[in-house]
């Protein structure tokens, strides 16, 4: 599938919703996502200020929303580039016009390989890794098709998912990537296409370029405290590294990491780039430290269909719409209801959201009444849905069609 047939494809799913402009949420049929435009927007723009006063490059994670509106959004608010999660997802958005793009998650296969080459033809691309193997196969698709990425040596910082496991190990792989460029090649250049003078001299025009290090600290949660505690091990690890690429003559200009949790404290770090996503909407996992519940812009809005239980109502919204994440530490339940405080949903089904209430909400739950739901991961709610109505003062104003729905390779 091209890129302008993807693009065609999520406007076509999202068609069904086009009558829905100029219409009050509380006329839309449930259940469905609602974006409030006001908390996006100021959303967004803290983070843009936080980045640019404090000198740091802000790559948004567009795996969070998958939407061009708020690419775009996040591109006029100033920010130097974005992260991907998947080869997919690289393709449609240089497709749609958006660059430079980071690919932060381990590409596999020749299948793969060849397509972000091809990406890289069309937009600036860095690409993180963490075994030579991969470096290898990406080198010789890039070298094939003429065309170059940057790569960050990505460090473990406590996930205990990806990542080399410390500075000797990082280190040793950005000089093997260096080893595959051959003698005499052209100067390294930066993400945006600007030359390098730290570049070592072997890099060539083509193929892979060692320009720094990446982590993802998604372990560092909680209060502000201790998410400013948990970064500072983080930060130990990242000065390390960095200072052992120094020493090597390995470039590392670049150190990039941060989420939404530890957004706003990575200027007390030496990271040059931050690649928080899930700052536009927010949800029960992230709505702490920094962030409030008034941040949370993403809602699902459901119906009651049944009230037959005692002291029970069940909403049209399962695990199919909300995702199945469970609450994060410190809470249960599979959402939080906006419009019901004191209730708890306390279980998912495929259709259905069984929600537990309190005496006085007991008495009053009808068949037919409304309600809202922050969901306890955007991320993975939004995925399911084929677009997201964006409103302001319960109003909509936009429809946003998902561009990368379900692209998961």
């Amino acid at each position: 599938m091209s890129g302008a047939g993807g693009l065609r494809d999520a406007g076509a799913r999202a068609a069904r919703w086009e009558d829905a402009i100029g219409r009050h949420v509380s006329e839309l049929e449930t259940p469905v996502v609602v974006a409030d435009l006001d908390v996006v927007d100021r959303n967004v723009a803290r983070a843009a200020a936080y980045a640019r006063e404090r000198g740091l490059a802000l790559w948004p994670h567009l795996k969070t929303h998958k939407t061009v509106a708020l690419a775009a959004r996040q591109r006029d608010a100033g920010a130097a580039g974005f992260t991907v999660a998947k080869t997919r997802e690289a393709e449609l958005f240089a497709a749609a016009g958006f660059g430079p793009l980071l690919l932060h998650y381990p590409a596999w296969g020749t299948a793969k390989w060849e397509r972000l080459a091809q990406v890289a033809g069309q937009v600036p691309l860095t690409v993180a890794l963490d075994s030579l193997a991969a470096a290898e196969g990406l080198d010789r698709a890039l070298r094939a098709r003429g065309t170059s990425a940057e790569v960050l040596i990505e460090l473990d910082a406590g996930m205990r998912r990806t990542g080399v496991g410390g500075a000797a190990e990082a280190l040793a792989l950005a000089e093997g990537v260096e080893r595959l460029a051959p003698a005499g090649g052209a100067a390294s250049h930066s993400a945006g296409g600007a030359p390098m003078s730290s570049a070592p001299s072997g890099a060539s025009a083509s193929g892979l370029r060692v320009a720094g290090i990446s982590c993802y600290p998604g372990h560092v949660r909680g209060t502000l405290a201790e998410v400013r505690d948990g970064l500072a091990r983080v930060e130990q690890l990242l000065r390390a590294t960095r200072d052992a690429f120094a020493a090597a003559g390995i470039r590392c200009d670049r150190v990039s990491g941060g989420s939404t949790a530890t957004l706003f404290l990575a200027h007390e770090t030496v990271m040059t780039e931050v690649r928080a996503g899930n700052y536009v909407f927010l949800d029960r996992s992230e709505a702490r430290g920094a962030w409030q519940e008034d941040d949370a812009a993403l809602q699902v809005h459901a119906s009651v269909i049944s009230t037959s239980v005692p002291g029970r109502m069940v909403l049209d919204t399962g695990s199919k719409t909300l995702g199945e994440a469970g609450a994060p530490a410190g809470l249960t339940g599979w959402g939080r209801l906006t419009t019901a405080p004191g209730a708890e949903v306390v279980s998912l089904n495929e259709e259905h959201a069984v929600c537990e209430l309190p005496p006085e909400l007991a008495a009053t739950a009808r068949v037919g009444d409304r309600h809202q739901l922050v969901p306890n991961h955007a991320c993975t709610c939004v995925n399911l849905h084929d677009a997201i109505l964006a409103a302001r003062n319960g109003v909509v104003e936009e429809v946003w069609p998902l561009l990368t729905r379900g692209e998961v390779r």
